[in-house]
């Protein structure tokens, strides 16, 4: 009889860490009135509420056309003296981005954030999920493979 209060609680407590998702990301470029700071993104009602400053963004899921990630590796200064620790690669710096592209009464909004790489994975699944849209990665190449073909026509 003891163990009900306890489920209930931690049923009471998931709930409001879903209705509650927040991100921290940082705003890299794109046309929206924003400045090149923090943002607190979250999903709420399908929409995603940007949030900067007190100016609140929300973009229907709807609304979104595109979705594309990828990821800057770059060395770090200093990288010889790091890159001596083996399995940890100290040495690079990597960050994550993840740009958005929607449809709105003004013509098409391009936003392009910045995340640490905790927030990276949460975000862009949430953002996939919301939206019903798959991320692309301009850096990586489609395979296509051709069945059928003789070795006369290729």
């Amino acid at each position: 009889m003891r163990l009900w209060p306890v489920v209930l609680y931690f049923a009471a407590a998931l709930l409001v860490c879903q209705a509650a998702e927040t991100f921290p990301v940082t705003y890299a470029g794109g046309n929206l009135p924003l400045k090149h700071d923090k943002v607190t993104a979250s999903f709420d009602n399908g929409e995603l509420v940007l949030v900067q400053h007190g100016q609140r963004i929300a973009v229907p899921a709807g609304n979104v056309t595109a979705i594309s990630c990828g990821r800057d590796i770059r060395r770090r200064f200093g990288a010889a003296v790091l890159g001596v620790v083996p399995w940890m690669q100290l040495d690079k710096a990597e960050t994550n981005y993840v740009g958005v592209t929607w449809k709105d009464d003004t013509g098409e909004v391009e936003a392009l954030f910045k995340l640490g790489s905790r927030e990276y994975r949460d975000f862009l699944g949430a953002l996939e999920a919301s939206t019903g849209k798959k991320a692309v990665d301009p850096h990586k190449v489609p395979v296509v493979v051709h069945y059928g073909l003789s070795p006369t026509t290729i």
